[in-house]
């Protein structure tokens, strides 16, 4: 019996179509995203966020996403997920920013933290597992090997 060659590509299709998603926003129902992600109320000075898909997109209603309200604030907003272990598997974290102001220094945090976070106490000494950092003009990439 003769088995027929899989070409490459099926199998690099079929490797991602088995991948495990552990977290995935797009903003698509509307204000209900309110119900998924905690507003820091640790300081009174941070920032409030609106959903909007900004002044240039492709699609109005899908490339929207969290956008900040106010310049020259700091901000702080998570969205909580089932705790998992990626041991002996790659983790794959991918996000976008889109920057439409005209900026020669600011930026933001993206970052992985402990299931059991305070999500409403959420503030720069949070401790995190997983950071990333896209501060124009530069990109950061910081792991936290003394994770609890």
């Amino acid at each position: 019996m003769a088995v027929a060659p899989v070409p490459l590509w099926a199998v690099c299709v079929l490797r991602v179509a088995l991948a495990t998603v552990y977290f995935q926003e797009e903003f698509l129902d509307g204000e209900r995203w309110r119900n998924r992600w905690v507003q820091s109320t640790n300081d009174s000075q941070f920032g409030h966020f609106r959903l909007s898909s900004g002044k240039f997109y492709g699609h109005k209603e899908k490339d929207k996403g969290l956008q900040t309200t106010q310049n020259g604030r700091f901000y702080a907003i998570s969205a909580r997920f089932k705790p998992f272990s990626n041991k002996g598997k790659t983790l794959v974290v991918q996000y976008t920013v889109k920057h439409e102001q005209k900026m020669d220094c600011g930026g933001g945090y993206v970052k992985i933290f402990p299931a059991d976070v305070d999500q409403k106490n959420l503030n720069g000494k949070s401790q995190y597992y997983i950071m990333f950092e896209m501060e124009k003009p530069i990109l950061t990439f910081m792991w936290n090997l003394k994770g609890p």
